[in-house]
């Protein structure tokens, strides 16, 4: 028996895959801990194996719930953190709120030591000095160390020394080299601080759930969509930022099709983008801003907006209707749910709407309250002097505005036109918006696969065991590079297959990837790609396919090099079952201002391959619910997946 668990704001989606087949459940999340309702829903099973989305580590990062941290840096870097980069984040706000540093002044040490440009020594380290350091710092309640020295990337001699001096104080010591393969000082010690900060809290958490669940094994997904053991993250948190959207673009990237595709995941919290292409692979990046916190590590390239089921309905100081990012979550929810919610959300307005029954149970458990749904949006109606139904339609029309922004920055923002693509739909809100959302940006497929309301947990069953490593190299590609680029990967992979190993793995059966990255010398952002035959050939046809040229009189600088050892999941998770059941007909307001119309309401398991549903129409899932507006069609492929004609209107 393996187990997916994905934790989200609204609802913790859980997917049980045993010798049974594959069972569903959906309960609602615990936020102040996760923990709760995951061990609560498992208590009766005994699996093998759990597989666990966690946004812990993010949540933690945003509302600053941190270990108190030391930050220990060369002489005369103290401040590093503060200072920051010249960029401007709100370029027209003549007086920005600085984000203040993870780990403040008053907690930031400086030693002795230096290191220069290619890890020469200007400076050997104090290790009397350390010594007194590693005292002082012991006696002022610490849980944690980040220790991020210049140029420590080229070589760790003095951050490895540091972390041996420091290690009498019984607390983790995180040094940057480890973290983050970056040579930008900034980038790396913020996120050595970030790590250090986070590696408490999720040591405790995962702890917990590990023990609760024993003698299952616990895996944690990370950021660049791989399922590693909890131990590998619990002293890398910074890698689970994206943990819990990971799963869901590693199923959505198994469901593209032939061809590129948008992943779209609207939950009850937030909305996640990401371009998948038809080879299964999904865009990467290795920078990201959470919380105002530059992370420099290696992470699926989503982009996530405030819209969800549960985002709140408000009207701004110029009268206008907006929609988020703030949330009814969990606790209470929306005002539908009957938890004392009172704020009007993106579900509220679909009951309105009835494009959510008032009879449907969502997760087969959580009964919906009409006459509260009304109530709340009532509330906004009154501000906009405008009819209940009127306010509903706006609420939807302004998320969707929210949703078609996020699209449009993952393609066409990137040089991909999003025109002809299809749509791999999926959360439990997200095949409300899937047809609207596909006619404003040109789509001509949206894939709704079976369960898609708990993909995100299905894709953790279906992801791979990764270990990765990365080291920095700055140097220019000659003419014996390649050469040494191999012998830097095999020792790489070797360390990689041994981690697989020692936890129980198969290595010999680890897939390995290498990646480079690299940038014309004196530039100071790189590429991420795979180097082929010819490292520099490699790089200079991916400038010429991104930027329209080349520059041969300029030599071509490594940055960095990435081996990852991947290990896919034993057996083959089965296609849930989708729920079946008589065709019925339900009411539903398709237009603001118009009266309801009867459309047929359609059970998803009941659509078969050789029938094609018109809009307009109700396709109730076990997961989500789909609404087929007029001049949109469907049909269901062997999987269950309902590929859809979003048409005109």
């Amino acid at each position: 028996m393996r187990i997916g668990v994905d934790s989200g704001g609204t609802f913790t989606d859980i997917v049980i895959d045993s010798a049974d087949g594959v069972v569903l459940r959906k309960v609602p999340s615990t936020p102040d801990d996760p923990a709760r309702a995951i061990l609560a829903a498992l208590d009766s099973l005994t699996p093998d194996e759990v597989i666990h989305g966690s946004t812990v580590a993010t949540n933690a990062l945003l509302e600053r719930q941190l270990a108190r941290a030391a930050f220990v840096t060369n002489r005369g870097f103290v401040d590093l953190l503060d200072i920051g980069r010249q960029r401007r984040p709100a370029i027209y706000d003549l007086h920005p709120d600085p984000v203040p540093a993870l780990i403040p002044g008053a907690d930031r040490f400086e030693i002795s030591g230096r290191l220069g440009p290619g890890g020469e020594i200007l400076e050997e380290i104090d290790d009397e000095e350390l010594v007194r350091l590693g005292e002082l710092i012991g006696a002022q309640g610490f849980e944690a160390v980040a220790v991020g020295l210049l140029h420590s990337t080229e070589q760790g001699a003095h951050e490895q020394r540091v972390r041996e001096l420091l290690a009498v104080t019984g607390i983790p010591v995180i040094i940057s080299r480890e973290v983050a393969a970056e040579p930008r000082e900034w980038e790396r010690f913020t996120t050595a601080c970030a790590s250090a900060c986070l590696t408490p809290v999720m040591e405790r958490y995962l702890q917990r759930l590990a023990a609760g669940l024993s003698p299952a094994r616990l895996k944690l997904m990370d950021s660049a969509g791989a399922a590693v053991p909890w131990q590998r993250l619990s002293c890398r948190p910074v890698r689970t930022i994206l943990s819990g959207p990971a799963g869901g673009v590693v199923a959505a990237a198994a469901r593209s099709g032939s061809g590129a595709a948008i992943a779209l995941d609207m939950g009850g919290t937030s909305t996640d983008v990401t371009l998948v292409g038809g080879d299964q692979t999904v865009a990467r990046n290795r920078r990201s801003i959470i919380g105002g916190v530059p992370l420099s590590v290696p992470l699926l390239d989503v982009h996530t907006v405030g819209a969800g089921g549960g985002s709140l309905a408000w009207v701004d100081a110029g009268g206008a209707l907006r929609v988020g990012p703030r949330s009814a979550g969990a606790d209470p929810g929306p005002a539908a749910y009957g938890r004392g919610g009172v704020g009007a959300t993106v579900t509220d307005a679909h009951l309105v709407l009835g494009r959510l029954p008032e009879d449907l149970q969502l997760g087969a458990t959580l009964s919906l309250d009409l006459g509260a749904a009304r109530e709340a949006v009532s509330t906004i109606a009154r501000q906009l002097h405008m009819t209940i139904e009127q306010t509903a339609a706006g609420i939807i029309e302004v998320v969707d505005a929210e949703m078609e922004r996020a699209i449009r920055r993952v393609s066409q923002e990137r040089g991909v036109d999003p025109r002809g693509m299809a749509m791999v739909c999926f959360g439990g809100a997200g095949g409300l918006h899937a047809v609207s959302l596909a006619r404003s940006c040109g789509m001509g497929q949206i894939r709704l696969p079976a369960a898609a309301g708990v993909l995100s947990a299905i894709g953790m069953l279906e992801a791979p065991w990764g270990e990765e490593l990365e080291e920095v190299l700055l140097e220019t590609i000659d003419s014996g590079f390649d050469e040494r680029l191999q012998v830097m990967e095999q020792q790489l992979a070797s360390v990689a297959r041994g981690r697989i190993k020692e936890a129980g793995g198969d290595d010999e059966q680890a897939r390995i990837e290498m990646t480079l990255r690299a940038r014309h010398a004196g530039q100071s952002h790189d590429m991420e790609y795979s180097p082929g035959a010819s490292a520099e050939e490699g790089f200079r046809e991916l400038y010429q396919q991104r930027y329209g040229y080349r520059m041969p009189e300029r030599d071509v600088e490594a940055v960095a090099i990435r081996v990852s050892a991947t290990l896919a999941p034993a057996g083959e998770l089965q296609a849930p079952a989708e729920i079946q059941g008589p065709a019925t007909t339900t009411r539903v307001i398709v237009e603001a201002g118009a009266e309801a119309i009867t459309v047929p309401r359609v059970h998803h398991g009941s659509i078969s391959g050789s029938e094609t549903l018109e809009g307009p129409a109700l396709v109730i899932s076990s997961t989500t619910t789909l609404w087929l507006p007029e001049g949109s069609r469907l049909r269901a492929d062997g999987d269950g997946t309902l590929i859809i004609d979003p048409g005109t209107p």
